[in-house]
């Protein structure tokens, strides 16, 4: 009576389930490969140009940092009103 039932849980059968899986493998590898050379294809890349501008640019209204802030030297003093009685 048991052998009537582990029949009928096993469909596909070992040989079958191996053919599956190598085909699911190359099938999700080689989708894998498309998508990533479609990426690589697609990704923008910006011209070296702008972006050495953009540095050159930066370089030039950079602040010497060997100069010494000029801080006020005179504090001014702010006398208290006597308008509390």
């Amino acid at each position: 009576m048991a052998s009537n039932f582990s029949a009928s849980n096993q469909v596909m059968g070992v040989k079958k389930t191996t053919d599956f899986l190598e085909k699911a493998t190359w099938t999700l590898s080689s989708a894998i490969l498309v998508l990533c050379i479609a990426a690589a294809a697609t990704v923008g890349r910006g011209e070296v140009e702008n972006n050495e501008s953009a540095i050159q640019e930066k370089i030039e209204n950079a602040i010497d940092p060997t100069q010494v802030p000029n801080f006020p030297t005179d504090v001014a003093v702010e006398e208290p009103s006597e308008t509390a009685e």
